[in-house]
């Protein structure tokens, strides 16, 4: 999806001990425009040529340029074998670049007051307006994020332009390594256990809604087998294509400026049988899932669609939808078909995007920062090879994923669904390049399937409308 930040209302900033964003509101910014002055295009120019080399800043993560293949490690590409190469548990040495990046966001983490305020001014010099919402990404960015990619980046004098985390008297990482060693052997662990173990649970498994949550907790991602009522999704299919058989009404929800490689997608109309929370894939167990995660934030629905990887496509590049904080916004994708490995099913980079927490965000951070430079997971990835029609997938927004090439002859079309925290389908504001039928019909959908609870019940019986 198209990348966006958050405010601290929608992002629970308000622990001392989570990342505060750089201003009240998503920013909006005119990057390589006239509002551009000298001293931002020497910070943010920076910034924005390094996140759209390494694959980050671009459209559903699409880049005009064919991405390399996935690793040959891959379930994609090895149906036979998962893509860990190191004996179970085992940590290999760390990757190159890890350190140096780790080294960054350490610094990062300990900006001074008078850094933010260097950092929020070359944005408002940059013509980053507070009062809108963001269509950006380093707009919307915190103070911390900027640091990182400007350091990243390896062209910015960084004791110049934030002298109180890298002058003298800011930390020594170097001293601090061991925090560095513990979070990457975490992060390959948990992305080991994810990849050999599978994040497949079975929908009417006794303590499927347990799994399910802890999976997506852990890995970032899950799969409900049979999460999706079979006789609704025949029902659904129908619908959808009878919206094929009305061009008129079609052509003006089909989105072929988002998505790119060989992909589409047709915003749904708001009326039956897509007007209730099920048929867009949110069963009652879903809802529990999607509740669990977002931990007693409310959540909504930012968009819905048809999305379709015709044949032939290629791959996308590796990327997050929204290159920020886990926790923010999930998908919720339903295939509508069975998906063999030749059809390009998605690459998942487990157990990746960047933590809230302030103590675990520079360990994140790095290896966020590392798989953009190397455009690859260097951590054990997956693709499933084989997913059953009515199965939903979820996972978070922040994590790296890639959607594979479709070689089938076949389209493979899913039902997507993204879902928001309170607040943050506004600030991120995928629909600014929909077309006006589908901008329409979605904020339709988002009255009414808005938070706290997608429109269901609270827990008291209270209506959730949305709004």
């Amino acid at each position: 999806g198209r990348h966006a930040a958050t405010s601290g209302a929608a992002a629970g900033t308000g622990d001392a001990q989570q990342l505060e964003p750089g201003a009240a509101s998503p920013l909006r910014c005119l990057l390589g425009g006239p509002a551009l002055v000298a001293a931002a295009v020497g910070v943010l120019g920076v910034v924005a040529a390094f996140y759209s080399q390494a694959g980050s800043v671009h459209q559903d993560g699409a880049s005009p340029s064919q991405p390399p293949s996935p690793q040959p490690h891959s379930a994609a590409v090895r149906p036979d074998a998962w893509s860990s190469t190191a004996a179970a548990g085992v940590v290999p040495p760390m990757p190159e670049g890890l350190q140096t990046n780790w080294e960054c966001a350490a610094r990062c983490a300990a900006m001074t007051d008078g850094d933010k305020a260097v950092v929020e001014r070359t944005l408002l010099q940059a013509g980053c307006d507070p009062e809108n919402p963001g269509d950006h990404v380093l707009c919307a960015s915190t103070p911390e994020q900027i640091c990182v990619g400007a350091c990243g980046s390896g062209q910015q004098d960084m004791t110049k332009f934030l002298p109180g985390a890298f002058g003298p008297a800011g930390p020594k990482p170097a001293e601090l390594i061991g925090k560095l060693e513990a979070a990457y052997a975490e992060y390959w662990r948990c992305a080991d256990e994810c990849t050999r173990g599978g994040v497949l649970v079975d929908a009417v498994a006794a303590d499927a809604e347990a799994q399910a949550l802890g999976m997506l907790k852990r890995c970032g991602v899950v799969q409900l087998k049979g999460g999706y009522d079979a006789e609704l999704l025949g029902r659904v299919q129908r619908a959808i294509d009878t919206i094929a058989e009305k061009k008129s009404a079609y052509n003006k929800l089909v989105d072929r400026n988002q998505l790119h490689d060989g992909r589409f997608q047709v915003y749904l109309p708001f009326r039956a049988p897509f007007a209730e929370r099920a048929t867009i894939g949110v069963s009652d167990l879903v809802l529990r899932v999607l509740e669990g995660y977002f931990d007693g934030r409310g959540f909504g629905i930012d968009h819905v669609s048809v999305l379709t990887s015709s044949s032939p496509s290629g791959n996308q590049s590796l990327h997050p939808d929204v290159p920020y904080f886990k926790g923010l916004t999930v998908s919720v994708h339903t295939a509508l078909v069975d998906v063999t490995t030749e059809m390009g099913p998605t690459y998942f980079c487990p157990c990746t995007g960047e933590a809230l927490r302030r103590e675990d965000w520079p360990g994140s951070a790095a290896i966020k920062m590392t798989i953009l430079k190397q455009k690859a997971c260097f951590g054990p990835s997956f693709a499933p090879p084989f997913t059953s029609k009515g199965t939903v997938t979820i996972y978070d927004g922040a994590m790296f994923h890639q959607g594979l090439a479709n070689g089938s002859g076949k389209d493979r079309p899913v039902l997507k669904l993204e879902v928001g925290a309170e607040g943050f389908p506004e600030r991120r504001n995928y629909i600014q390049m929909a077309p006006s039928a589908g901008k329409k019909q979605t904020r339709l959908f988002r009255e009414a399937l808005g938070p706290p609870r997608m429109g269901a019940p609270l827990r008291d019986g209270r209506s959730s409308g949305g709004g």
